[in-house]
């Protein structure tokens, strides 16, 4: 029997982890993985790195992006597999959603300075050091200000829907984010399910083309898992899984290689592209 294992969802600091992207690998292999899947938040920026770092130490790189999306009152997260990093169609989107996620700092760092919590743009670009703008980078500025004693306590009181500072994000819906995985080659895989209460969505997605599905993700009960499972059995959907770490220094600290699944879903999504691939060139 095949021991070896896989966390197929890790973030770094090219978007809203806390460790780079080497570490991110070092840790992987240091906790016994064969394989990850980097998938940042609206970038590809950390894969280079990655791979460069998972040559030298033995852990094998599954290139992905996590593309937010909103559909109806919810989120819904596109996870997309094995893409093709230099696609001028999905590099393009991705600088949209960049420069729409600065915007929305912008608007979200003006509310807060109108509220009386010192914070600047300038700062929260240097937190973010080159990524996207993201929450967690603001929420980071909110306690250095004093005004949260922590991020999960920033995002509370700030951050998230209801709150004084809490600004919508770009509309970019599933269905548009699965056809540009496509258009990139990939896998389109969506993301926590249970987390977002997607259940009811799943048919549309399928319909629109989804492959996957991530079935075993730390906020997902042993319920929520069972369920998932089932329903990729009945769609025919890769059943992928991941701890979804943003490192120590997150939000909700979540070690690496908390969620695995068995390396038999790499080769699953491998075997997939082979054949999407194949089909394309006949």
């Amino acid at each position: 029997m095949n021991s070896r294992r896989a966390d197929l969802h890790i973030h770094t600091t090219a978007s809203d982890g806390s460790l780079t992207p080497a570490e991110v690998v070092r840790q992987a292999r240091d906790v016994g993985l064969s394989a990850i899947g980097i998938a940042d938040h609206d970038t590809v920026d950390g894969l280079a790195e990655a791979a460069d770092a998972g040559e030298r130490l033995g852990v094998e790189i599954v290139p992905a992006v996590e593309i937010n999306t909103d559909v109806r009152d919810r989120e819904a997260h596109i996870l997309g597999y094995y893409i093709d990093v230099e696609s001028r169609r999905l590099r393009a989107q991705l600088e949209i959603l960049r420069e729409e996620r600065l915007k929305r700092g912008e608007r979200i760092v003006s509310k807060l300075r109108e509220a009386g919590v010192s914070v600047s743009i300038e700062r929260v670009l240097e937190i973010a050091n080159g990524a996207p703008v993201a929450r967690p980078h603001i929420a980071r500025a909110i306690v250095e200000a004093g005004a949260a004693h922590s991020l999960a306590a920033a995002f509370g009181k700030f951050l998230v829907p209801g709150t004084i500072a809490y600004i919508e994000r770009y509309k970019f819906s599933p269905i548009q984010a699965i056809a540009l995985v496509h258009a990139a080659g990939g896998i389109a895989c969506l993301a926590h399910p249970g987390k977002d209460s997607l259940e009811d969505l799943l048919p549309q997605f399928v319909k629109a083309g989804l492959e996957a599905v991530e079935v075993y993700h730390i906020d997902h009960t042993h319920e929520m898992s069972r369920r998932y499972s089932a329903l990729a059995r009945r769609y025919d959907l890769i059943q992928t899984g991941g701890s979804d770490s943003h490192g120590p220094n997150a939000v909700k600290p979540v070690r690496i290689g908390d969620v695995t699944v068995g390396y038999e879903v790499v080769e699953e999504l491998r075997e997939s592209i082979r054949r999407i691939r194949q089909g394309r060139t006949q």
